[in-house]
């Protein structure tokens, strides 16, 4: 999972709150993300969720096997499972 503060208007989400129903975002209430390019569904914004998962709401969250990346310095479009990210610790 990525986390972010800010995404680009290639990243969308609908106004209609979502439920999770099962996994990671039971009792959770979220907008899914979508890419305006492929319309793939590629993360979620916590609106509503336990204590454990409270720190990541209004944060954009990605899903790491669900987007690719456009790495600058060498331009190739990878995907984003293959790419190591630093662990950030999220401050509240």
């Amino acid at each position: 999972l990525l986390v972010s503060s800010e995404v680009t208007k290639d990243v969308t989400w609908e106004d209609s709150l979502l439920v999770g129903l099962e996994g990671a975002l039971l009792g959770c209430a979220y907008y899914a993300l979508t890419c305006q390019s492929c319309g793939l569904a590629v993360g979620f914004i916590l609106y509503s969720a336990p204590s454990d998962l409270a720190y990541l709401r209004g944060l954009f969250c990605f899903f790491k096997d669900r987007i690719l990346c456009y790495v600058l310095k060498n331009q190739m479009i990878i995907e984003a499972s293959e790419m190591k990210f630093p662990a950030v610790t999220l401050k509240k």
